[in-house]
Formats: C-alpha cells, sequence, structure tokens
C-alpha cells in the first residue's frame, strides 16, 4: 500500500535525485578541463547555498520572502520537521558537503560521494519505508531493508563512477563494494536525519580519494 507518507518521501527523493544526482555529472564529467569544472561546481553550489540561506533566514523572521527556485524548491522536499521548526538542515548540509568535496577532493572521488547521496541514500529511505519489517539494533529508525537497498545502489553508482578512472575491472569492483559497505554502516548509524547528507558523501568521497590515489 503507498502510503501518503511514502508518496511524499519519493516525491522529495526524486527532486533531490534528479537535481545532485544529475548536475554532478554534468559538470564533472561534461567539462573536461579540471579547473573549470571545479570552478562551476563551487559556483552553482555557493549560488545554492545563498539562495537557501536567504530563506531560511525569511522564515525564521517571518518576512515572507519569495526566494527564487529556492522556496518552490522548499515546498516540494521540506519534511515535518523542516516544516515546524522553520529550518533546512538537511538542505544545507547537502550543499556543504557538495562545496567541500568539489573545493578540496579529485573531481572524480567527489563524483562518487555526490552519486552515494543522490542514489544510495533515496534508495535506503524509500525502502525501509516500503518494507519497514526489521529494525537496526542499534537504530529502530532504520531498517535492514533500506540498508542493504543503500549498498546495493551504493556499489553500482560507484562502480560506474569509477569506470571513468584508469582503473583495472577487479579493483573497480573491491573498491565500490568496500566504499558501498562503508557508507551503508555509516548511514544506519543512530543519528539526526540529516546528518546523513554531510556523513555519507563525505565517506564515500574519502574513501573513494584514498583508492583512486593508491
Amino acid at each position: 500500500m503507498v502510503t501518503a507518507e511514502l508518496k511524499s518521501e519519493i516525491k522529495r527523493k526524486i527532486f533531490h535525485t534528479g537535481i545532485n544526482g544529475t548536475l554532478g555529472p554534468l559538470v564533472i564529467l561534461g567539462i573536461s578541463e579540471p579547473q573549470l569544472a571545479r570552478a562551476v561546481g563551487l559556483s552553482i553550489y555557493s549560488c545554492f547555498l545563498t539562495l537557501f540561506l536567504l530563506l531560511e533566514y525569511s522564515m525564521r523572521q517571518n518576512k515572507g520572502w519569495n526566494i527564487p527556485f529556492a522556496s518552490k524548491t522548499y515546498g516540494l522536499i521540506k519534511n515535518e520537521y523542516e516544516n515546524q521548526s522553520r529550518t533546512l538542515p538537511s538542505v544545507v548540509l547537502l550543499i556543504v558537503s557538495g562545496m567541500l568535496m568539489v573545493a578540496f577532493l579529485d573531481l572524480r572521488a567527489a563524483l562518487v560521494g555526490i552519486m552515494v547521496l543522490s542514489y544510495a541514500d533515496s534508495a535506503a529511505s524509500i525502502a525501509g519505508k516500503v518494507y519497514p519489517n526489521h529494525p537496526v539494533s542499534y537504530n529502530k529508525r532504520k531498517h535492514y531493508e533500506g540498508t542493504a537497498a543503500f549498498m546495493a545502489v551504493a556499489f553500482l553508482v560507484t562502480a560506474l563512477t569509477l569506470s571513468f578512472v584508469p582503473m583495472t575491472l577487479p579493483k573497480i569492483l573491491v573498491v565500490s563494494a568496500v566504499i558501498a559497505v562503508a557508507c551503508g554502516l555509516v548511514e544506519s548509524l543512530p543519528m539526526k536525519y540529516y546528518f546523513d547528507n554531510f556523513t555519507v558523501p563525505i565517506a564515500a568521497g574519502l574513501l573513494a580519494q584514498l583508492f583512486i590515489s593508491l
């Protein structure tokens, strides 16, 4: 049965994945000059961060501003916590994690982090709501079904991304498995839901950076 909560979550994740998981590859893989790709990526993230911080200020101060892109996006992706608290922690942390990875990591490693967050985290969230049958023992908000979905999708998107790196197929498969399992464990940890948007991509990006440099 498709509940209203599940419909809302699918809508949120489709939008989240469509923006972050499409824009990242277009910039990083579509611009051949790494420094230009890095500059474009940072400019886009900086623009998004400015818009959403303005929106949060507007909400906190009851200004009622209509911020281009941010206001409409917030209406599509907000959850109950963000609606009540009038804050945007999940969006802000997503943008900050992206900025840090694009600024300091090899862009291919940064793309691994972006893709894992965009697709694997979305898969975990939806699967955990569709099949909430086996809660994780140390975090009752998470379910083993969601963690399994996360790891499977993380493996696939990491392997796909690393196919653009001069790396042998066996190494790609091993590295993808390590990143998928490690980040799946990070995603399952008992913390506020919005910290996933920072911890998951940073973990994936740093691990990818390590293995690319070996």
